[in-house]
C-alpha cells in the first residue's frame, strides 16, 4: 500500500492541491486525524510540514513526527 501524501520527485511542491490543503489545515489549527499504513491512528493539531514529514501535536504530548509515507489518510475533524 503507499502513501496517500507521497511526493512526486525529490523537490516539495507547494502549488500542489494537497500541499496547499495540509497548509490551510495548519494556519487553522484545525483538529484532524492521521491514519498511519500500520493502522495506527493519531488525533491532534498540524503545526508545521515539510517535503518528507508532519509535526503533529497532540495534547499532553510532545510534538510528534510523521514521515509522509507512512501516512493511509489525513482527516479533517472540523
Amino acid at each position: 500500500m503507499q502513501s496517500v501524501l507521497g511526493r512526486g520527485g525529490d523537490g516539495f511542491d507547494a502549488s500542489q492541491p494537497g500541499i496547499r490543503h495540509i497548509q490551510g489545515l495548519i494556519r487553522h489549527g484545525s483538529p484532524l486525524k492521521l491514519t498511519l499504513l500500520a493502522g495506527e491512528q493519531l488525533q491532534g493539531v498540524l503545526r508545521w510540514q515539510d517535503q518528507d514529514y508532519l509535526a503533529i501535536s497532540q495534547e499532553g504530548q510532545p510534538l510528534t513526527l510523521v514521515n509522509r509515507h507512512a501516512i493511509a489518510m489525513l482527516q479533517s475533524l472540523a
